[in-house]
């Protein structure tokens, strides 16, 4: 069977460096599930830093390493190319990547800085027929899937209402916490929201969702002592709670009586988050198999963008002062997660 090349652009911590955290599951990178999966494998990667670029190359066995990531484009045969910086350059390198010739984009969430480039990423790659996912990895997870199976087949009855309490920036982390709403209720019809902290880089902040089946959602993501991101989803005969633990729980009640949550099944527990992990095996396997069958991912550009639009909408309702927010947003430029042009990672392989 084929085995697809791979380039990395950036070789930050979600790249690589998250491997040499010992209380991490491994592998949690792009890197390390490029590695585990016999059907990819790395051959460049590109960095600014002489001392992340070189660590990545040793670390996985990759002797095409650049500085500039559009000569790497320019240079190398790929198949897919994982987008690793933060989310400024997101627009330039998925457009540059798609026209470059290759199959497949795997981009970090933000994956973007407001929807018009999430737009403008996502019409480039159904120009050139690339498959466009977004790392947001719980939906990997065998466990969120279990979740979303559940709720799918009415096991607590009709989803009536969610609540979710998590204490992180609204796009870094809370990204991932959005997605997942919209993975278990589906797409939003209104929101608004109030920011904390709205003189930093990724503001933190509270609010509500509405859904278009009529699905209510609190959110609480405000400041406060050691917050879990808790998702409490309320069924018309029962509940499911997931708790940010390590690893996380996962319970299920019908009526007042608590059911028995499904085991992961024997060997793939290394596609939950178990330990802490990022990116999970199971995300890279989809995407070859997307590629194979010529299908998408179980996490699109589509659905990266909705989870943008989410958190976008609790700033652009601050905007309005506190206001109610029509989804889709009117807003296309508002942004988010917005650092200097010039703005390198301090992280450093030990």
């Amino acid at each position: 069977m084929k085995v697809y090349t791979v380039g990395v652009i950036g070789c930050g911590r979600i790249a690589s460096l998250l491997e040499q955290e010992t209380h991490r599951g491994n592998p949690n990178t792009h890197g390390g599930c490029y590695d585990y999966y016999h059907r990819t494998r790395i051959v460049a990667a590109a960095d600014m830093s002489d001392q992340r670029r070189q660590a990545f190359g040793v670390r996985w066995d990759v002797s095409g390493l650049y500085k500039d990531w559009q000569e790497m484009l320019d240079v190398e045969d790929l198949d897919i190319v994982s987008v690793c910086t933060y989310p400024i350059p997101h627009r330039d390198m998925v457009v540059a990547a798609a026209q470059s010739g290759v199959k497949a984009i795997f981009c970090e969430k933000a994956m973007a800085v407001n929807l018009s480039q999430a737009d403008e990423m996502i019409d480039i790659c159904q120009k050139n027929n690339v498959k466009l996912s977004i790392n947001h990895g719980r939906r990997w997870d065998w466990q969120y899937r279990k979740v979303k199976e559940l709720i799918d087949q009415e096991y607590i009855g009709v989803l009536q209402s969610m609540t979710l309490h998590f204490s992180a920036g609204l796009a870094n982390n809370g990204t991932h916490y959005f997605d997942m709403l919209r993975f278990f209720a589906g797409d939003v019809q209104w929101a608004f929201g109030c920011l904390v902290g709205k003189g930093s880089l990724d503001p933190q902040g509270s609010g509500y969702f509405h859904f278009q089946n009529d699905v209510q959602c609190i959110v609480n993501g405000a400041y406060g002592g050691g917050a879990q991101n808790l998702f409490e989803l309320i069924g018309s005969k029962g509940r499911i709670a997931v708790t940010n633990t390590r690893p996380p729980q996962f319970k299920v009640y019908v009526g007042n009586k608590e059911e028995l949550f499904p085991n992961v099944p024997e060997g793939w527990e290394i596609n939950t988050f178990g330990s802490g992990r990022c990116v999970i095996p199971l995300s890279v396997e989809e995407i070859v198999n997307g590629l194979d069958l010529n299908q998408d991912s179980i996490s699109t550009g589509h659905d990266g963008r909705a989870a943008l639009e989410m958190v976008l909408s609790f700033h652009e309702s601050e905007r309005l002062r506190n206001g109610r927010v029509d989804f889709p947003m009117s807003n296309r430029d508002i942004r988010v997660l917005v650092r200097n042009e010039d703005f390198i990672s301090s992280a450093v392989p030990e």
